[in-house]
């Protein structure tokens, strides 16, 4: 890559919005509250407060989010759902 080229890349990046301080560390918590839900789930274990809300709104039917609520275990498909579609796409979007 020759000099020029470089230095126009430099030049365009620095042009880009930059996330500030506070935006980073919310979307450092709610990767942190993904990573909570995902965890619990493979291990079977309860969720309680926020990241039983979080699996609630990622929760793609409503017999899906009873059993959240209601503390039921989930399937192995629902868990793929949710860990595997569901939360990569919030988290991306």
């Amino acid at each position: 890559m020759d000099k020029e080229y470089k230095n126009v890349l430099q030049m365009e990046l620095r042009r880009l919005p930059q996330r500030t301080p506070e935006e980073n560390a919310a979307r450092k918590r709610f990767a942190t509250l993904c990573g909570h839900v995902s965890r619990r789930l493979k291990n079977n274990e309860r969720l309680a407060g926020n990241v039983l809300e979080l699996a609630v709104s990622a929760a793609f039917d409503e017999k899906t989010a009873k059993k959240f609520r209601n503390g039921e275990p989930l399937d192995d498909y629902e868990k793929h759902l949710i860990v595997d579609v569901a939360l990569l796409h919030m988290r991306l979007a």
